[in-house]
């Protein structure tokens, strides 16, 4: 499973005191003002960075880092992805999984034929449309609906889909 998420991408700094703005890939933009400490990706692992400030207002979030104190310190950090721990991550509702945990996972009918395996999950709004690449190299799209999944076991790495739900939403591309 995933240890760190992807928060957002600093695009800019912001102003002259070493603050920048942040692209959040999260719908939350409040999660950013509970935070003490984000982390980046650094020469293959992951560095903790702690967090002087915070602000958000209705379309970015704004981070102040602790050492960083002027605009030439915050061009520095331009186009960096920040990070958030598993452990520090927004908690879920019972039946409710990060989208990186289900990435990868084998896709079986509930006959046990293995189907492929979960490229993509693509957020439409209303229903998640979930890809799968087929075994035979095509591709496979359903909407997350009602009765679709019999099984979703993220610790095994397997979904398990019905069958006849299946045959009446999906699409493939062969």
């Amino acid at each position: 499973m995933t240890e760190y998420f992807e928060l957002g991408k600093i695009v800019k700094p912001q102003g002259i005191r070493g603050e920048v703005k942040v692209e959040a890939y999260t719908d939350d933009l409040g999660r950013f003002c509970g935070l003490d400490f984000v982390f980046f990706k650094e020469g293959g692992g992951y560095v903790k960075h702690a967090l002087a400030g915070a602000r958000v207002d209705a379309k970015a979030a704004y981070l102040q880092f602790d050492g960083v104190a002027d605009r030439d310190a915050a061009e520095a950090l331009r186009g960096t992805t920040i990070y958030i721990d598993r452990e520090n991550a927004a908690k879920l509702p019972p039946g409710a999984y990060y989208i990186s945990d289900l990435l990868g996972m084998a896709v079986l009918d509930d006959g046990g034929n293995e189907l492929g395996s979960l490229k993509d999950i693509i957020q439409t709004g209303s229903k998640d449309v979930y890809v799968v690449s087929l075994i035979n190299g095509g591709t496979l799209l359903f909407p997350s609906v009602e009765g679709i999944y019999q099984k979703r076991d993220v610790q095994a790495g397997v979904m398990v889909l019905n069958r006849e739900k299946l045959s009446e939403v999906a699409v493939y591309d062969v």
